[in-house]
């Protein structure tokens, strides 16, 4: 089985590799999806969080992000201990789904492969990369938000990417096409 890291900063187009992949029949997790998902519903963090940061870390049974995004917001530590409580369990799960899946070649997407330490269980890393002007505007539409948040937003993403630990660069625009830089790779994988 090869497993295959898809990240890349905010607005890159991670998720439209990762649907260029399912369409060819490539099992992709979603890591942003699933820490949320474990988050809410894996008894041992939410024990965790409840004990570092308080009952307030839950509302109506459910991660409260408002509360969460204050206390991380320009606390290192904090953030740091978030990620030691839900990067194991999001690595720990991914193991399990791709056993389950059964597929010769999986994929897990996430903007923080390297943060989250999951390089070491990867065969190779693509980085998806896309123009400046490119990013703003896709995060200014997906988002809704000024042209100065979603420059604030890749700035803080492009200082702990890991772009030059990567195996491939896909680039996303509309002179490269996802389609043939992923077909390319695949056809070019040995397993």
């Amino acid at each position: 089985m090869i497993s295959i890291g898809i990240t890349g900063i905010i607005g890159s187009g991670k998720s439209m590799l990762s649907q260029v992949f399912r369409s060819m029949d490539i099992p992709v997790y979603d890591a942003d999806t699933r820490a949320k998902e474990l988050m809410n519903n894996n008894f041992a963090i939410r024990i965790r969080l409840k004990l570092e940061f308080g009952e307030e870390t839950y509302r109506n049974d459910k991660i409260n992000k408002e509360y969460l995004r204050k206390i991380v917001f320009g606390d290192e530590k904090n953030r740091q201990i978030i990620n030691s409580i839900v990067h194991p369990a999001v690595k720990n799960d991914f193991i399990a789904w791709r056993e389950k899946t059964g597929a010769k070649i999986v994929a897990i997407e996430s903007a923080i492969i390297f943060d989250a330490k999951l390089e070491d269980i990867l065969d190779k890393i693509i980085f998806v990369e896309a123009a400046e002007d490119i990013l703003v505007k896709r995060i200014c539409f997906r988002d809704n938000v000024s042209e100065e948040i979603a420059l604030n937003k890749i700035k803080l993403q492009r200082e702990n990417v890991g772009r030059e630990k990567c195996d491939a660069i896909f680039i996303n625009d509309r002179n490269h096409s996802l389609i043939e830089q992923a077909e390319n790779f695949i056809n070019n994988l040995k397993y």
